[in-house]
């Protein structure tokens, strides 16, 4: 049967399973037919039109009716409980030996740290801090060594802790995409620490009281560094060992694998810091009270992360995602209605780019400069103290929420809206650059878009304006979806409701572009600020001279243009994925193009990503 006659016959039955998943009261026994005569029209599909739109269409209506059926609740939310109850543990145990490499490097480190304090104990010092080490000895001469978590309140101990976890495991996690070496020396530098912290207190003859202690909260937050150094390992196991694949073919796996393995590690993190800011003060609780809670969250991760895992692995996947693959354009004009994953998605965004280089490039450099003069303008000193930059490795990060910051830095509410005004030219930007490349005419120019779009923009830099573990966990948790409906929201194409579902029920989609992007960037950024911008700088330096405050003051503002530019790249590159990437998820969600095509089968002749045989 050719495929039109496929369609055409079947067309109307499709809308009405579509209208019957729609309900909220279902009649079980007609679902299970629909799902019945679904599947049979699947495997017709699959196997006479395996690259067509139809099958991808039916595929999802599949799994729609599979959730219905067997799990009695709407799709959003089944897939936001699989991911936890299959998708996560299959993804462990496909990942168990560099979880399990992770674990032994953490020990081994322990252990140099327990044997380096034996040696010399003042190499705790050199670990922990001067500080801390005196603090800690007179809090035991006080007879209470624990009271340094009674020192603030809960909430704010917790908050606090949180975010600096949360920054550890992610500093791990991507620190793995360089051939996992970056993994492994975070694991052995937070594991040293931990042997030489334990053991100063069994030296100090407390190891009981800090052990029951510590690990109320540690045995959660110790157990997710250890599991986020295992995602870092299993991203720059793509990289190192690319086996059949090219090698970034591989790493596009393993960085989706690692990224999975890292998200599920949020909630452990939020429940330690919670521990440690309520629970771990109390060091009147019984000891055995204390050790059987340890006892249990070690249980826990044992059977979460060890046993469940096999035991997931070893019964049949409850059902397959079948994606579309294939790409296609219309006019040279980038076509919306395909189901793009992350490499699609980067692909087609540097084919956007490299369309419209001259409007890129010329607007970056006039938004830089003129955030750069404006930030300038209404400062009342000189330069060289308006900014402190870095030079550190991971000091590109650091530079560029120094650009962004204001609270934080006492900058007051006047910067943080020329902040705001930065961001919103770039993204304004980003949505001129993919709307020339793509196959819509939709160019919003009303005063009610304009200024939902900047408020948009100012929102992410009230947030950028704290410091930086608050705008960290902010890029973590909520950019990508704040820039997703940044744009559908500017469009008129979602409501924020419609926009949240699409985004935290697709979240390996709503991420692995935006960590991909990520991490291209960092080296990237590295290269022009250490090379060509260290070029740069020292040929100014030899062709202009110059006092040394002169030279300081020009230096800084150099530097000001270099990181906003480059900072300005990467958010309008960002702005242009998730622009993108807003139709993969409509599309997955709600299969709006294919169901046009067939609406509209009668009138047309031809139809877009298909051709009447």
């Amino acid at each position: 049967m050719r495929e039109t006659d496929f369609i055409d016959k079947n067309k109307d039955k499709w809308k009405r399973y579509e209208r019957a998943l729609q309900r909220d009261e279902q009649d079980p026994e007609l679902l299970k037919q629909l799902y019945i005569h679904t599947t049979d029209d699947l495997s017709y599909s699959r196997t006479f039109y395996p690259n067509r739109s139809v099958r991808v269409y039916l595929n999802a209506l599949a799994q729609r009716t599979f959730l219905q059926v067997y799990r009695g609740r709407r799709g959003e939310a089944g897939r936001f409980f699989t991911f936890w109850t299959d998708e996560l543990p299959r993804v462990v145990y496909a990942q168990r030996r560099p979880l399990l490499i992770s674990l032994i490097t953490f020990v081994l480190a322990m252990l140099v740290g327990i044997i380096s304090y034996r040696i010399d104990p003042v190499f705790a010092e050199t670990i922990m801090g001067e500080a801390y080490m005196n603090m800690t000895q007179e809090n035991i001469a006080n007879g209470d060594p624990m009271a340094v978590y009674k020192q603030i309140s809960p909430f704010s101990m917790s908050l606090r802790i949180t975010l600096n976890n949360i920054m550890v495991a992610l500093v791990t996690f991507v620190s793995g995409a360089f051939f996992a070496v970056g993994a492994i020396v975070q694991l052995i530098r937070n594991g040293v620490m931990l042997g030489v912290f334990q053991y100063f207190f069994y030296d100090q003859g407390i190891f009981q009281e800090s052990f029951l202690t510590i690990w109320i909260h540690g045995a959660l937050e110790i157990s997710s560094i250890v599991i986020a150094g295992g995602a870092g390992l299993a991203m720059g196991r793509g990289l190192l060992f690319p086996g059949t694949l090219s090698r970034f073919e591989a790493f596009k796996e393993s960085a989706r694998d690692g990224l999975k393995i890292m998200l599920g590690t949020v909630p452990l993190f939020i429940i330690a810091g919670f521990l440690e800011g309520y629970l771990t003060r109390h060091t009147e609780l019984p000891d055995a009270i204390r050790g059987v809670f340890i006892l249990l969250c070690f249980t826990f991760i044992l059977w979460y992360y060890v046993l469940y895992p096999r035991a997931v692995a070893a019964r049949p996947r409850r059902y397959q995602t079948d994606a579309l693959r294939t790409r296609d354009t219309t006019e040279g004009k980038v076509n919306l209605s395909l189901i793009r994953n992350a490499g699609e998605n980067m692909t087609d965004v540097f084919s956007i780019l490299r369309r419209n280089t001259s409007l890129l490039f010329g607007g970056l450099a006039g938004i830089t400069l003129l955030f750069v003069l404006l930030s300038f303008l209404f400062y009342n000193s000189i330069p060289a103290t308006r900014y402190d930059f870095s030079g550190d490795f991971w000091g590109d990060f650091y530079n560029a929420h120094e650009l962004l910051t204001s609270f934080s830095r006492d900058r007051g509410l006047l910067y943080m809206l020329l902040v705001g005004g930065g961001l919103y030219g770039f993204m304004r930007l980003a949505f001129e650059v993919f709307w020339r490349a793509s196959a819509i005419e939709l160019l919003p120019a009303n005063w009610r878009s304009e200024a939902f779009l900047y408020l948009v923009c100012l929102a992410i830099a009230f947030f950028m304006a704290f410091s930086g573990a608050i705008a960290c966990l902010f890029v973590f948790l909520a950019l990508p979806f704040t820039l997703t409906f940044a744009y559908s929201g500017y469009a008129g194409l979602a409501s924020i409701k419609e926009t949240f579902r699409f985004v935290y029920t697709n979240l390996v989609k709503s991420y692995d572009s935006f960590f991909l992007l990520l991490l291209m960037a960092i080296p990237t950024m590295w290269l022009v600020d250490t090379t060509i911008g260290g070029l740069l700088f020292a040929f100014l330096d030899w062709v202009f001279y110059a006092d040394v405050v002169t030279i300081d003051n020009a230096n800084v503002v150099l530097q000001s243009i270099l990181y906003f530019f480059l900072f300005g790249l990467l958010f309008v590159i960002w702005g242009v994925s998730f622009a993108l990437n807003f139709y993969t998820l409509r599309e997955i969600e709600q299969a709006g193009s294919l169901l046009e095509n067939i609406e509209a089968f009668n009138t047309k002749r031809r139809l877009r990503g298909m051709e009447v045989e």
